[in-house]
């Protein structure tokens, strides 16, 4: 029993530290009052990392207070400083830290997000542009999905979607990867895809990292953000 308690107490301890690449933990300011006037909204999410989603996409978010017990949220307009009063309990401090127009390396590769919108086409030709050249990304493994859900989910929200490089050739529901011309071994289908819901011009995929999390197939022709990927 006592090491049951052990390993709840560890896994609790972790859940607090760690949120993603984007947003740093600085437990110097966990918590503390801040003035009313530097909360911009105070809104009730089911974890840290959609809290901070929200504090990415929004320009004027600097960093956020998250409560752990009762999933309070509050987006701040300022980074903490040591002039407010530990009188809060149960509240963890993060900082941005996230910068979407450089490269992230993880795992041996080179990520970067680019949120305009394109066809598949125009975001092949878009990332081959780029210098280092690069390509769509591929996801070859549960590691690397998640990675890629932490990148974009803070950047684009719960209904955004995101191209990845596989391609459907003879609409057979078997996803190939365009760059290593490797089958698609790990996929990540949300449940019922590939399911041709648009018809039969669903031959691309989309990573989709919020509400419906998983890969879905949809039309070429579609416009969406794009993570570009480079081996070195």
């Amino acid at each position: 029993r006592m090491n049951l308690y052990l390993v709840i107490v560890v896994i609790l301890a972790v859940r607090g530290v760690i949120i993603s690449d984007f947003m740093s933990r600085n437990p110097t300011y966990d918590n503390r009052a801040t003035l009313s006037t530097n909360i911009i909204s105070t809104l009730i999410f089911r974890s840290s990392l959609h809290c901070a989603s929200h504090c990415t996409r929004n320009d004027e978010c600097k960093s956020i207070m998250f409560n752990m017990d009762t999933h309070s949220c509050q987006l701040l307009s300022v980074h903490m400083s040591d002039t407010g009063p530990q009188t809060y309990t149960g509240w963890l401090y993060y900082e941005k830290k996230f910068d979407s127009s450089i490269w992230h390396k993880h795992l041996g590769h080179w990520y970067m997000l680019d949120t305009n919108e394109r066809t598949f086409n125009d975001s092949r030709s878009f990332c081959a542009s780029l210098s280092p050249t690069s390509y769509v990304t591929e996801v070859d493994s549960q590691a690397e999905n998640d990675w890629l859900i932490e990148l974009t989910l803070p950047n684009g929200g719960e209904s955004a979607r995101y191209w990845l490089n596989g391609y459907d050739t003879d609409n057979s529901g078997t996803f190939t990867w365009i760059e290593s011309q490797t089958p698609a071994n790990y996929t990540n289908w949300y449940p019922g895809e590939p399911n041709d819901f648009f018809g039969p011009s669903e031959i691309c995929i989309t990573l989709m990292p919020g509400n419906m999390e998983g890969w879905h197939d949809v039309p070429c022709s579609m416009t969406f953000p794009v993570v570009c990927e480079r081996d070195s």
